[in-house]
């Protein structure tokens, strides 16, 4: 048997140590960690100091195996729970009724897109709680995704898998956390988690108007309504998604007692959670700006005149969100330069209006310019 697992001894030191295990110290001088645990006298995990040793490989595996049988947990477990040591690991996990085979593509990228904003807002929020944070662009939270990592897939639907270093930032935040016991990232995750469970929680006893008030009257409200932004892009309407939520801590840091490590988000929560969003949307008129993006879709009909004109679905490129998908209706003249673009290589569009918020395609109103721009 063998894992295939790259670790440095002092990992697995460490990883062993937050299991209760202690390294004999008079074994150090010949270059072993012999780790003892007094809940298994007479046992020991050997294993190299050096992970240039022969046999250190090997070594490894027979130190993973004994632990699995005295833990009553597969191998792979607790391979995959030593590779993230280090990380605060987020695992969303899409599922539905049906074909679930695949995704449609346009989903899986809006997923992807929408986990980022989804720790952005958890960040921006930890730093400086308030109802709608008008740009999601602290340095911390983009600090925060730069250093995060996308895991590997798993088995179980659809699984997005999200590593985000414990001790990555120095960074502190503004919420009731202690700064000596919590870093920043893991006032993150834990605010991710408790705001998820907060909403869910309200959902299902039916307390959503009681929960948004109090967050109304809230100095530091854990729920924001960029959070709710995100997690509405997670669902799909065609295939009627529920999404699961697992947290799983670094070992290295222990968590407050209670803390759940799981949230549900069945597919009907997500029409009230968009609810809320609206609820602590600031209600500031919404201001004028110019994007530039590509045509993605011609959805017009042809009227009485034998022109083309109607709805048009853009792909725009905005700052700190990545590619929004967003629809406008245009009249005929603006429709041709839509269809131009959509038919010219590398060519794009300048729409200058209004991009409401809420699920993608998001509307564009009150437009006053739509201009071909060639490649």
């Amino acid at each position: 048997m063998t894992t295939d697992l790259h670790v440095a001894p002092t990992d697995l030191r460490d990883y062993l140590k937050a299991l209760g295990w202690s390294a004999l110290g008079r074994a150090l001088q010949d270059r072993l960690y012999v780790m003892e645990h007094p809940h298994f006298p007479g046992r020991q995990l050997i294993f190299p100091m050096d992970s240039a040793a022969a046999d250190y490989g090997e070594s490894v595996d027979l130190t993973l195996q004994k632990l699995a049988d005295l833990a009553h947990l597969p191998v792979a477990t607790l391979a995959s729970r030593l590779q993230d040591l280090r990380d605060d690991v987020l695992r969303m996990r899409v599922f539905f009724e049906g074909h679930d085979s695949s995704l449609p593509l346009s989903f899986a990228s809006n997923l992807i897109q929408n986990t980022e904003k989804l720790l952005r807002a958890a960040a921006c929020t930890v730093l400086r709680p308030r109802l709608h944070h008008p740009r999601l662009a602290l340095g911390e939270a983009a600090q925060l995704i730069e250093k995060s990592r996308f895991g590997q897939t798993e088995q179980g639907s659809f699984v997005l898998r999200v590593a985000c270093p414990l001790h990555g930032m120095d960074a502190q935040g503004s919420l009731d956390f202690d700064p000596a016991k919590q870093p920043f990232v893991r006032q993150v995750t834990l605010t991710l988690q408790r705001t998820l469970a907060q909403l869910t929680t309200a959902i299902e006893s039916d307390r959503l108007d009681a929960l948004v008030d109090t967050l109304k009257r809230s100095d530091t409200p854990l729920i924001s309504s960029n959070l709710c932004e995100a997690l509405s892009g997670m669902h799909d309407e065609i295939i009627n998604n529920s999404l699961d939520i697992g947290f799983h801590w670094s070992i290295l840091k222990a968590i407050p007692e209670g803390q759940a490590s799981h949230v549900r988000v069945q597919h009907d929560y997500f029409a009230r959670i968009e609810e809320v969003r609206r609820e602590l949307r600031t209600l500031e008129p919404h201001e004028d700006a110019s994007f530039i993006g590509t045509v993605e879709r011609l959805d017009g009909e042809i009227g009485a005149d034998g022109r083309r004109s109607g709805t048009v679905v853009l792909s725009l490129l905005i700052q700190d969100e990545g590619e929004v998908r967003a629809r406008v209706m245009l009249a005929a003249d603006d429709y041709a330069k839509a269809d131009r673009a959509h038919m010219t290589p590398g060519a794009y569009v300048r729409i200058t209006g209004r991009l409401q918020p809420g699920r993608q395609p998001r509307q564009i109103t009150h437009m006053s310019r739509f201009d071909f721009v060639p490649a």
